[in-house]
Parts: structure tokens; sequence; C-alpha cells
């Protein structure tokens, strides 16, 4: 446990809170059952008050509240040939920055580029970015070897956090790289993130998994073959939108049943979980709409991970047919994709990662009506209004298909360890609409009165006390509210 809190202290550097920076306003948020009540709370009563926020309030609860950083990376940074003097990786990692991506994962075939990496390091500390280096998929004794070698000559570069030793390995892979990261460790200590990043669900299941464990899902078998290698992190990637449009409900499906067995492995082996999301279009995928991101970086963190990455930044080829169509072209061109994640970002930082300080304790699923989607979160994630880790809801109300992620706070030595606000409250919930084109009403009744604040792209959207809390939320968005105020 303590090794953990001090190598997940590694990626703290990109997790400091901060001041609120929301707009303010109470777009999409209407507190019902609440009466006239005060705006300032219940002030020392025996018997708690009915009251909403005003706009000053809420102005100013935006202004001191705290928010968490998310260390939001890419994979394949601009290439050698497009850093080729400091200069040019200057104006390049400026570039990258100012869409709110704050992590870079160089790939593994340009590990051994020092000059190139060290342009990299010199102009990531400039724009308070961090660097991630995926080593070479050579496992045998001299491949270690210089894998092992890399890490020594870039180990004291300021903005490595850390080294992904390979990406989407099967299980006979497992004893070399536990072998691998045990050298590396000697050497790094626990200054650096050491992982894998694992294969989605819709890998071979026969060579993933070739035989389930007893009480396991396929895949939670195949995730725990890496857990006895010493990663530091449980990473992996899930790539939903194909070209063929009528395939999202089975591929979210599978995407869901992915991150509930991320999430059970994660409780289980008290480590923390980070994922690749699609941003980006290739043969037989179309690149996400906006919507479409935003569900991607709500279904991340409503299962409780706690960073993710976008795939990919820079493109890969100068021939745009066929190939992949990233943020940034192979002759320096920012493209479309580039402003929709930007947005995305800025429309998720608002909200604050308030999720990142609580501990997911499950789901409210009744209201989730597309096929199987409920289903597809493991039994002991599935909770009921009432239960013991949702008293506090007498019932939820839903027009549209809608999934609740239900959390509690974390200790305050655990979130301070992590770099994350302290001030959370002892519960939350992750209000999700399902639906891809349809404007959610939600209703929240409570167990009395209580306080909340509501969560938004646009920082603080709510604040008050009432028996009932009424949302609406656009398509593939979301809300998380806490049961205090600020």
């Amino acid at each position: 446990m303590a090794r953990k809190l001090i190598v997940t202290a590694v990626a703290a550097a990109m997790l400091l809170t901060a001041a609120g920076c929301g707009t303010g306003g109470q777009s999409g948020v209407r507190p019902t059952g609440s009466g006239e009540g005060n705006e300032g709370g219940n002030e020392g009563g025996s018997t708690p008050e009915s009251w909403q926020a005003d706009a000053a309030a809420l102005e100013e609860a935006n202004k001191k509240a705290n928010k968490n950083s998310l260390l939001i990376g890419c994979w394949i940074p601009p290439h050698p040939h497009q850093t080729k003097t400091q200069e040019d990786a200057d104006a390049r990692i400026a570039e990258l920055a100012a869409s709110g991506i704050n992590c870079i994962s160089t790939h593994c075939s340009n590990a051994s580029n020092l000059k190139y990496i060290q342009r990299l390091n010199e102009a990531a500390l400039k724009y308070g970015v961090k660097i991630i280096m995926e080593l070479g998929t050579d496992l045998s004794k001299s491949g270690i070897k210089s894998n092992v070698n890399i890490v020594k000559k870039t180990k004291d570069l300021e903005a490595v956090i850390g080294y992904d030793l390979y990406d989407e390995p099967l299980p006979g892979l497992a004893p070399a790289l536990a072998d691998e990261l045990s050298q590396i460790r000697e050497i790094t200590g626990d200054s650096k993130l050491l992982f894998l990043n694992m294969l989605p669900n819709y890998g071979n299941k026969s060579d993933m998994a070739p035989e389930v464990k007893e009480g396991l899902t396929w895949y939670q078998t195949y995730l725990e073959s890496f857990m006895d290698t010493g990663t530091d992190v449980l990473s992996f990637d899930f790539y939903p939108f194909s070209a063929k449009q009528s395939s999202d409900t089975k591929r979210l499906r599978s995407m869901i049943e992915n991150l509930s067995d991320i999430a059970l492995t994660t409780q289980k082996y008290n480590i923390p979980a980070w994922g690749f999301m699609q941003d980006s279009s290739w043969g037989g995928m179309r690149a996400p709409n906006a919507e479409e991101l935003a569900l991607l970086s709500h279904l991340h963190l409503i299962f409780g991970l706690e960073s993710y990455s976008y795939f990919l930044y820079a493109e890969t080829s100068n021939d745009r047919e066929g190939s992949f169509i990233g943020m940034l072209t192979w002759d320096n061109q920012l493209t479309d994709v580039y402003y929709r994640v930007r947005d995305n970002n800025e429309r998720m930082k608002a909200m604050g990662y308030r999720c990142l300080s609580y501990s997911l304790k499950g789901f409210l699923t009744d209201d989730l009506k597309v096929a199987g989607c409920a289903d597809a979160i493991d039994a002991s994630l599935r909770l009921n209004v009432g239960d013991p880790d949702a008293s506090m809801l007498k019932s939820v109300e839903a027009d549209h298909n809608t999934l609740i992620g239900v959390f509690e706070g974390r200790a305050k030595e655990i979130n301070e360890a992590k770099g994350y606000a302290t001030d959370n409250a002892s519960a939350a919930f992750y209000v999700l609409n399902f639906e891809a084109a349809e404007t959610d009403t939600v209703t929240l009744r409570f167990d009395g009165i209580t306080e909340y604040t509501v969560w938004g792209p646009e920082g603080i959207e709510a604040m008050g006390a009432g028996n009932e809390l009424t949302l609406t939320i656009p398509a593939y968005d979301a809300r998380f509210i806490e049961l205090k105020t600020f």
C-alpha cells in the first residue's frame, strides 16, 4: 500500500489542486421541493432548511472551490522531423499544451533517439508537460538490456515521469516483463511510474486467457496475468467508434464490460487505472464527434479511472488516405480533431475533476435500458436505491437512458498522497446521459433535506439544499453531484 501511494505521487505533480475557474450560471439544473429558503445554507440550526445559491453565490463558490487536475496524455507526440531544432520542439509542444494535454507518450521506435527525447524534454519543461517513454518490444536478454540502457540515459530528464514497458502484451510475456520491470526498478526506485498497457476485451480470447480462472471473467483472468509483474498502473485501450455507426451500441456495451472488469481489478489490487481513448479515425474507424468524445471522457471517469490519453496526436504518415487522421498532420497542420479535443478538455476541466477525490462504490442502472449495457456491469457493482452505498437516495427518475455512478469520499491522507483535493464530501453521484441525441431530465429524490453542489461544463452550476434535485443533461454529457456545498 505504501509503495503504491509513493509511486502514485509521481503523477501527482500533475494533479495539484487549484482555485476553481468556472463561469457560474445555473444552466441545466433545477432544485425542486426546496421552497424559498435562504441563500447561505443552514448556519448552525438544528433543523436544516432548503435553499438555493444565487448567481453571485455561485460565482464566489467557483472562485474558492478546489479543483483537481487530470493527467491527460496523448500517444505519438510530434515526430523527429517536426522537432528538428529546439525552436521547432518548443512550437510543437506549445501547441500541444494549448489543447489541454499535459503528458506525451513517445513511440518505442524513437526511444533510442536521445537528441529527439532531449528536445522534447526541454520543451515539455517550458510548457508544463510530462513525458512517458514507451520502451522496445524485444524481451530477449539483449532487448531488455537495451531498454535498461535507455532508462539509464533518460531517467534524469526532469519531464520524464515513467516508462510504458509494453503495449498490449499477451500473458506469455508476463515473466519477461516482470524481469525487465524489476531491473528497471533497481535503477529508478520509486521515482518513476513503470507500467504496461493492456489489450482491450475485443482481442483474441483464446490467446489472452487460455485458461479462465474460477470466479473471474476471461478478461479479468487476462488482467490478473500481469498483476505480479509489479506494474504501477493498470492501463488499457478501447476504441468503440467504427465507421459503421450501427455497431455503436454493441461496441459501447463491450466497452462498459471492459471498464467494469478494469474497475474490479483496480479495487482488488489497489492500483490506479488509466485508459487510452479514441479521438482519431483510421481504416474502418471514425473520429468521434464532440458528444462522443465527451462520452468517452465521462465513461473513463465514472468507472474510477485516474487518467486518460488520446489516441492519437501526430499522424503517422504524409499519406492520409486510409491512414490515421489525428490532431497534427505530417506537415504540422492542426486538424479539426485538435480543436475538438481542446474543447473537450476545456469542458471537462471546468467540472474540476472532483470525482478524483472519491472512490467508486458502484452504479444505479435501473434507467440504463440500452440493450445489455446494464448487464455488462458486474453484478457486484450494480446497486439499488436504498442500498447502504446509496442510502441517501429515495428514488431516481430519468426520461432517457441514464447511468449513475455512486461514489464515496476518500480519506484525507489518501487524497493528500494522490495530490487530490481533500475537501470532498462523504458521498457523490456521477449522472451520465447515455443517449446519443436526446436531452435527459433526471430527478434525484433525497432522504431528507440534503446539501448538494452540481459540477458541469461551466463549473459549479448549482448549489443548495433540498429534498429533490432535477438535472437537464444534454446528449452524452454528465453532471457530478457532491453532497456538500462550498
